[in-house]
């Protein structure tokens, strides 16, 4: 600590002083950054200081009455008129009693028309004794400390904090520290240093520079903020990454032997699980259809009755289809009498004669997938998204007499995705029309792969279809308009141009255009029929199919599907089959 101390007092100097130190004063070395320091000082001013002075001068009108029986001379009662300046002692009336001689006339008497000791009175002397300066000054070597907080990042903790109060005079301090032992939690790190590129760096200088002084200065412009995660841990991570593993596993079905299978079908009444015995059941759907469509043979007219008008829950194998039994019917022939029906998935309660037909503008601007929550908001229905999100502009969107399911279907065509629609949650995902572009299959994994010992049925054709490479998508009055081609050809092959009211960003114009590309050009239509298993679920509308054909193993997409199980009269068997339909592209000789 460094003391000074004053020998002389400096009158004409106002309070409080100011100290300045100049000379080359290096200040100390630097906090160390193990603990971080938060300084507080809590000044507690000396009485002598805090002092309040109240002066009853230059008052406006003050009468002092002094009535004294005065016990020597004659003055036994004196009356002091004063006009003082102070607004503070307005009115004194003073009764002295005083039994002194003459020297305590001489102390009361008070000479105010001195202007100097007027002046001393209303003086403060701000000298204080040197006692008072040594406690109440303090001299830091390093004047920044007073409004230091220093945040220090722990490799092993979270930032600390050291609140410091110190009382001084009374010698009193208090220090209270907290530290936290043990990994870092996770958080986001951010900084603007400078990062230098991955790899080595050769500077080159292609001419000696002489007018320029040695050494030679090299200036690094700050980098743009960058964060980037700390998974928190110490010196030992503790939440190490994964590394990269591809978590999805193709469905493969066991080769075996033999295959033992027991088909089971089932179907309840969703509104009470009242039992509705079926003869037979098929269930198909294709990537043009907005909902799966089915047929039904009841086993006898009351169930056909039970099921009329019903949405029925049907569990072939284990997996829950949903159809709502929409046309009865009735076959007579002699001595038989059957009872059948069809229907359509759980998506037709958004659809006619559920739902009326109306009309629909976007008055204010949405989100594509906003538009479709909009349509079926308050029924039920969910819309989640595996597309690409886009803006729509207010009145850029419109429709007339349609309902709720085929809106949202017009709107998924629109942009080249279909409906993925789970009957059991409610829910509507909408998807690409080609998630996996035929193009890109020999590198994708599929979701499915089927050998011989699970295909009962095998059957190939091509499908001739015009070729092209390019296309141009625009939007109508609030659109965008692209020219879309496949990367890594020349663009030169044009499909026809298309126009919607919803390509309404460069988004859409991708996905529209990417599908209209993946349609073009020859495809290979396989139709296989096959078992539904426990390792071989019913194929859904999008997957990608893996085949083996041989030693080879080719990719498609499924277009169609078809579920069909049937109970045999008379023996009672159960035989249950499903039948995709694939694309893929043809693969030029």
């Amino acid at each position: 600590m460094i003391i000074i101390r004053f020998d002389y007092s400096w009158v004409t100097r106002s309070s409080p002083l100011n100290i300045r130190f100049n000379g080359d004063i290096e200040p100390p070395l630097p906090v160390d950054n193990t603990f971080g320091i938060e300084l507080g000082i809590g000044w507690f001013v000396l009485d002598a200081v805090e002092q309040a002075l109240l002066l009853a001068e230059f008052a406006n009108d003050i009468e002092s009455k002094i009535e004294s029986p005065w016990l020597n001379y004659n003055s036994s009662e004196v009356n002091i008129s004063s006009a003082w300046a102070s607004n503070v002692a307005n009115d004194s009336l003073s009764q002295i009693h005083w039994l002194n001689n003459d020297e305590v006339r001489t102390d009361t008497s008070v000479n105010w028309s001195l202007p100097i000791d007027h002046q001393i009175t209303l003086s403060v002397n701000w000298v204080v004794p040197d006692e008072h300066q040594i406690q109440s000054s303090i001299n830091w070597l390093d004047i920044a400390a007073h409004q230091l907080h220093t945040a220090v990042a722990w490799i092993d903790g979270q930032d600390q904090e050291s609140p410091l109060i110190i009382q001084y005079r009374g010698i009193v301090v208090d220090d209270e520290k907290s530290i936290k032992w043990g990994f870092h939690e996770p958080r986001w790190v951010c900084s603007t240093n400078y990062r230098p590129p991955v790899g080595k760096v050769t500077l080159r200088f292609n001419e000696p520079l002489s007018t320029q002084p040695n050494p030679i200065v090299l200036r690094f412009t700050t980098s743009p903020n960058y964060c980037y995660w700390d998974d928190g841990g110490g010196l030992i991570d503790a939440n190490p990454p994964l590394p990269t593993i591809d978590f999805k596993i193709p469905i493969e079905p066991q080769i075996r032997r033999s295959y033992l299978m027991q088909p089971q079908i089932s179907c309840v009444r969703v509104s009470d699980g009242v039992a509705v015995v079926l003869r037979s059941v098929s269930i198909s759907q294709s990537r043009s259809q907005w909902a799966s469509s089915g047929s039904l043979a009841f086993s006898s007219r009351i169930d056909a009755d039970r099921a009329a008008n019903e949405l029925l829950k049907i569990s072939i194998n284990g997996y829950d289809f949903y159809l709502l039994c929409e046309s009865p019917s009735e076959s007579k022939a002699f001595g038989k009498t059957s009872y059948s029906a069809t229907g359509r998935g759980r998506l037709a309660t958004l659809a006619s004669p559920n739902r009326k037909a109306i009309n629909y503008v976007n008055v204010v601007a949405r989100s594509f997938i906003g538009l479709m929550a909009d349509i079926v908001a308050n029924t039920g229905w969910t819309v989640a998204s595996k597309i690409s999100d886009y803006p729509v502009p207010a009145n850029a969107f419109s429709y007339a007499a349609k309902t709720p399911a085929e809106a949202i279907n017009m709107m998924a065509n629109s942009i080249g995705a279909m409906l993925d629609v789970n009957d059991e949650t409610q829910t509507i995902t909408v998807i690409p029309q080609w998630p996996v572009v035929p193009w890109n299959t020999a590198s994708a994994i599929p979701d499915v792969i089927l050998h011989d010992g699970v295909i009962l049925e095998f059957n190939e054709r091509i499908d001739i279809r015009p070729d092209a490479n390019a296309v141009f998508v625009r939007g109508e009055q609030q659109g965008v308009a692209a020219k879309v081609k496949r990367f890594g050809t020349a663009g030169d092959n044009f499909a026809a141009d298309i126009v919607d009211k919803l390509i309404t960003d460069n988004q859409a114009a991708r996905m529209r255009a990417t599908a209209e590309l993946a349609n073009a050009g020859n495809k290979v239509q396989n139709s296989i029929r096959a078992k539904v298993m426990a390792d071989l679920p019913p194929m859904r509308l999008g997957m990608l199919i893996g085949v083996r054909k041989g030693a080879e193993v080719f990719k498609s997409v499924c277009e169609s599907f078809s579920i069909s199980g049937s109970v045999n009269e008379s023996t009672g068997k159960v035989t249950v089959n499903q039948t995709v339909t694939l694309l893929r592209n043809e693969v030029a000789a």
